[in-house]
């Protein structure tokens, strides 16, 4: 026993890590597990998605390369490269990382052994470069603000308009499809509360902008459909679900900045619900006043203390 508790100091932290990452693989595993069945699906005849779990990422197909839009995980990426080998002559020329999330850009080493080139915006090289993850291959080309890829007869437009969803969420043009791919920003079933009420990724400095930025892309370009990096029954969602998505949150701001106009908001942030009109909030999918009132902090919190 003695020898057991003179250890224990030692040791201690190195067991808080293993159960951490222990913690870690499980939830993981829940959300995406590694033997969830893997599905392709033609959207097009050069426009194709694919989902495991509650993912989903794309296959554009060109007659001078393929590009992979978030190759997920290693067991994905490798249904991929079987697909691909099987039913098409050219093989994968580009990744494409639509934003810095190990759930969604994991499992592309098959591709970069084949010389496809990885693709990010810049501001994702504090979360990518000398990352600690190895199924996470680092991107060879870091973008500013747009980067277009040429796959002969399709083209793919990059396009970064701040942070939103992290740092680095991008959008995705696809034409001739005229399609745009928006990860984990919005629901291809209409405007939505967020799956996580807490936001813990969400930027609400320059979250607006962005859906606004997207909404003129959108329409200087006569996109009339998006699809979502969420598996949903719905692949595609109507192009002015981006502008309604907006209405959203422009409604959480405002009713936030009211509250706090009106005193109140108490000591931890947190808004006296029976103060404010619940009633505008209602029409959005998932409606839940719990949730509000969480979103709601997160945004007193971003006008108090800028976080």
């Amino acid at each position: 026993m003695e020898v057991l508790l003179a250890l224990t100091p030692q040791y201690i932290n190195k067991i808080k890590h293993g159960l951490l990452a222990i913690m870690a693989f499980l939830l993981m595993s829940i959300y995406c597990p590694s033997w969830a069945e893997v599905t392709i699906e033609k959207l097009t005849e050069d426009v194709l998605v694919f989902d495991q779990g509650e993912n989903r990422g794309l296959l554009i197909i060109g007659n001078k390369g393929v590009a992979v839009i978030d190759p997920l995980n290693q067991q994905v990426a490798m249904e991929l490269n079987e697909f691909i080998t099987k039913n098409y002559k050219q093989g994968v020329t580009h990744v494409v990382y639509t934003h810095s999330h190990w759930d969604r850009i994991t499992g592309g080493e098959v591709f970069k052994k084949q010389g496809a080139k990885f693709i990010a915006n810049k501001e994702c090289r504090l979360f990518l470069s000398g990352n600690q993850n190895p199924n996470v291959v680092e991107p060879d080309v870091y973008f500013d603000r747009t980067y277009v890829i040429e796959l002969g007869n399709q083209t793919i437009e990059l396009s970064y308009f701040g942070p939103s969803h992290g740092e680095c969420l991008i959008a995705v043009q696809i034409q001739p499809a005229r399609l745009l791919f928006v990860a984990d920003l919005l629901n291809t079933k209409g405007p939505s509360f967020p799956n996580d009420p807490t936001l813990p990724y969400l930027r609400p400095a320059t979250l607006i902008s962005v859906l606004s930025a997207m909404e003129k892309l959108a329409e200087a370009n006569d996109i009339n459909s998006f699809i979502g990096g969420q598996s949903s029954t719905n692949i595609l969602g109507p192009i002015e679900t981006i502008s309604k998505q907006r209405e959203f949150w422009q409604l959480v701001q405002s009713t936030a900045e009211e509250a706090e106009k009106n005193g109140n908001v108490d000591l931890n942030n947190f808004i006296a619900m029976d103060k404010i009109d619940l009633e505008p909030f209602r029409k959005f999918q998932n409606y839940n006043q719990e949730d509000l009132s969480n979103i709601l902090r997160r945004y007193t919190s971003f006008l108090n203390m800028g976080r």
